[in-house]
């Protein structure tokens, strides 16, 4: 087991547990941003966690399939694939990333197979939206 530690690894961020999770049971929601807002973004983020590891941990929604299947409705192309078959029993829980989809797949790319992480239950898609402003505020200047 390799896990990507946050600075937050075996605490709390903003008042929620640090937990290390299974890369492979977490579903990345949105594509890959090779580029934000018309600027490398990917590759600077990635030499970013080499350098200097991970700062936060990922955003993740614990979710049912049903409730994932509304935010893909909502949101349509801006989210990736679905990970399961529609059909397939609704009530199954996801672990969906609402925060930290690129970070995730440097992780992978990287050799890491667990990454640093805090909850966000019941399907609450409208917190951890909101609480990626925290996560994105020190790298405004830097990234885009």
């Amino acid at each position: 087991m390799k896990i990507l530690k946050s600075k937050y690894h075996k605490s709390q961020w903003d008042k929620r547990n640090v937990v290390s999770l299974p890369i492979k049971d977490l579903w990345a929601s949105v594509p890959k941003a090779e580029k934000y807002k018309g600027r490398d973004f990917y590759g600077p983020v990635m030499e970013d966690i080499k350098q200097n590891g991970l700062t936060f941990p990922l955003l993740i929604v614990d979710a049912t399939r049903a409730q994932i299947i509304e935010q893909k409705e909502k949101h349509k192309d801006r989210l990736c694939d679905l990970p399961f078959d529609e059909d397939s029993d609704l009530t199954l829980q996801q672990y969906v990333i609402w925060g930290g989809s690129n970070r995730v797949r440097i992780a992978e790319e990287l050799g890491y197979t667990h990454i640093d992480c805090v909850i966000f239950p019941n399907g609450d898609f409208a917190t951890p939206h909101i609480k990626q402003g925290l996560h994105r505020k020190p790298y405004r200047k830097k990234f885009y």
